[in-house]
């Protein structure tokens, strides 16, 4: 069994005043993966699922300090890449933990 989540990190994410659907090509280029491992996690109980939280947390915060070429990114852009990531692994998420409670 696989024990990793991999999380979509999105760095360079450079206009973000622009509307979400002019920036949908944008983020499809620029998409990076992040590997966050659970095998020491029990994701049955509350707190192995909070650990694993912390652990994407800190793995997307890493992943969108740099952008698409290997620039420092803007703290408002590290923190919109986190928020994205955060948003689009959330059902990933959700689903690994299901699985590990539920028997999936």
């Amino acid at each position: 069994m696989i024990k990793t989540v991999f999380i979509p990190a999105l760095a360079g994410l450079a206009v973000l005043a622009a509307p979400s659907a002019a920036l949908a090509g944008t983020v499809q280029d620029n998409t990076n993966t992040v590997r966050v491992s659970t095998a020491d996690l029990d994701l049955t109980s509350e707190a192995g699922a909070t650990q694993l939280q912390k652990r994407i947390r800190a793995a997307t915060f890493q992943a969108c300090l740099y952008d698409a070429r290997g620039q420092v990114t803007t703290a408002d852009v590290q923190f919109s890449c986190v928020r994205e990531s955060a948003k689009e692994s959330r059902p990933q998420v959700a689903q690994k933990i299901a699985n590990a409670r539920f028997g999936g």
